[in-house]
């Protein structure tokens, strides 16, 4: 029975103006992670707060239209669009249970936990009242929007597209940043590095200075003029460079945008890693069972973003890989390794097989999603291509622990990803690529190529009642499923990048996929089901 009506339920005025400037907080989530609302828009973060209560019915309505949910895995920390939005749910009524919020109390209209990929906040006592208080809580639900300069505005219920056209007017008069760098990976050391320069601002960006330099060399400085739109990006090739073999940086600053202030500092300056690599290819066999001290290994790329935990060898099993997810507070980082060029010369049927090892963290309320990818490019990393992909319980080979997990023996198991799309081709990188959940340890042993068979799993019949309606799409288009379990999904454009992701439990039913924002053209939609992965064609309108 749903009891303790203490705000009404219907939407009315709020106390706190538009424009105003919104209270700083510091709430704990359930995870115990502390946060702080100046710390993120001090990033140039526009963060989103739904104030609503477990036993109010619009605000439940409103949970399962999933326009939230979407706005953060588009927008969020790891958005496949940008990562300029923070996403909040602030439970209104001190009275609220963790079992109200599981699903299970009786104070509910389900679980707003599961598949809720954000932050939840619980205050009880005089922190949510001292909460409501600031924010002019009158009614749930109440959803506002912080923009990077800490003014408010209410936003309300409103869906997915209204959301993200909404973050344009937080958006600074002048605002241009450096949002990408160089292709990770190069096979000559003659290289034209890329970047793209993105107008985050609300004018068109008509001019800048762009100063940049490459492993901290001799500074060089373009005077850009052209146009770009607000919130589009434009792709510039810097002056040919020739490097030597391994790792190198790139590091920009774009200053004086239309011959003004730049009224967003926290991105002025950025750095890419990215990679060259000249070496012979290995004739496939190929094994490594880590038994090597040294790592990474020649003619491997380890690819660390953010700088902090990474891939390392581990002497567990005689040698193996793991990243550190147990100590990784980095939600969201994203940390790969390259192995070295492989050559498929005279393999007709290949294949890479590896062994994995990880264990869930999870509480009574929260289960860690660590993700675990393998792309592969033949294009000397122009473009990668997703070939299998597992996360959370399906990631996992033993039983979910609060402990940092190592495994045991038993707790390997071997998986097998086909590649017989390579067969033949005389250069061929793979690449594994974590996302950290902040979850427990990834432990990687024993991959090999070779000229040997999986057992995919899913049978051409199946592969065929995978499909996909109406197909040319516009807004959205539907997957249709047959099989049962975990999956995920990816809409990839031509240049390799993931363009919209998604994932979830599936009975052998119809997934909604949003396109709207992507522009025409042709594009793959990869789905992985319990890590077997079937791609698609598509073609957006």
């Amino acid at each position: 029975m749903i009891i303790g009506m203490s705000l009404v339920a219907q939407k009315a005025s709020a106390q706190l103006p538009d424009g105003s400037t919104a209270p700083n907080f510091t709430l704990t989530d359930l995870n115990g992670q502390s946060w702080t609302l100046y710390d993120l828009t001090s990033q140039g973060k526009t963060v989103f707060i739904d104030i609503s209560a477990t036993w109010c019915g619009p605000c439940w309505g409103y949970h399962n239209e999933h326009a939230l949910k979407s706005l953060y895995e588009q927008h969020g920390p790891t958005g496949t669009k940008s990562q300029d939005v923070m996403v909040f749910f602030v439970e209104g009524d001190k009275t609220t249970t963790l079992a109200d919020l599981q699903g299970s109390g009786s104070n509910t209209h389900g679980d707003w936990i599961t598949g809720t990929p954000y932050p939840i906040f619980n205050p009880t006592g005089t922190t949510a009242d001292n909460f409501n208080d600031d924010y002019g809580i009158s009614y749930f639900p109440t959803v506002y929007k912080v923009c990077p300069d800490n003014k408010i505005s209410e936003v309300g219920t409103e869906p997915l597209a209204n959301l993200v056209a909404s973050i344009n007017g937080c958006t600074f008069q002048n605002d241009p940043y450096v949002a990408n760098g160089p292709v990770e990976l190069s096979c000559t050391d003659v290289v034209n590095p890329t970047m793209t320069l993105f107008n985050n601002g609300q004018t068109a960006l008509v001019s800048c200075d762009i100063a940049y330099t490459i492993d901290n060399g001799a500074a060089k400085t373009i005077q850009w003029t052209g146009s770009v739109a607000s919130k589009q990006g434009i792709e510039l090739t810097l002056a040919q460079e020739t490097l030597t073999a391994g790792k190198h940086t790139l590091t920009a600053t774009v200053t004086n945008p239309n011959g003004g202030t730049d009224n967003n500092n926290t991105n002025n300056q950025m750095s890419f890693e990215f990679f060259v690599n000249m070496a012979t290819p290995t004739l496939v066999p190929y094994t490594n069972s880590f038994t090597t001290t040294t790592f990474p290994y020649t003619n491997w790329s380890l690819i660390n973003p953010d700088g902090g935990l990474t891939w390392s060898r581990m002497s567990t099993n005689g040698g193996s890989l793991r990243l550190n997810c147990y100590n990784y507070s980095a939600n969201g980082a994203k940390d790969a390794f390259i192995l070295e060029p492989l050559d498929f010369t005279g393999q007709s049927n290949p294949s890479l097989k590896f062994k994995v090892a990880h264990a869930q963290y999870k509480t009574s309320s929260w289960s860690s999603n660590d993700r675990l990818e393998v792309y592969i490019s033949s294009d000397c990393g122009q473009t990668w291509t997703p070939h299998w992909d597992k996360k959370g319980a399906t990631l996992a080979t033993a039983a979910a622990t609060t402990s940092a997990y190592s495994p045991s023996t038993s707790g390997w198991r071997q998986e097998c990803v086909d590649l017989s799309a390579y067969a033949g081709q005389g250069k061929v990188f793979v690449k594994f690529l974590a996302t950290n959940n902040y979850g427990n340890n990834i432990f990687l042993d024993e991959i090999s190529v070779g000229n040997v068979a999986c057992n995919l799993g899913i049978d051409e019949a199946t592969a065929e009642e995978i499909q996909l309606y109406p197909n040319p799409a516009k807004d959205q288009v539907k997957v249709s499923l047959t099989q049962t379990g975990d999956y995920t999904l990816q809409v990839i454009d031509l240049q390799g990048r993931i363009v919209t992701e998604q994932a979830g439990y599936t009975s052998g039913s119809q997934i909604d996929v949003q396109l709207i924002g992507l522009k025409p053209g042709s594009y793959l939609v990869a789905v992985g089901i319990d890590g077997q992965q079937i791609t698609k064609n598509l073609i957006i309108e």
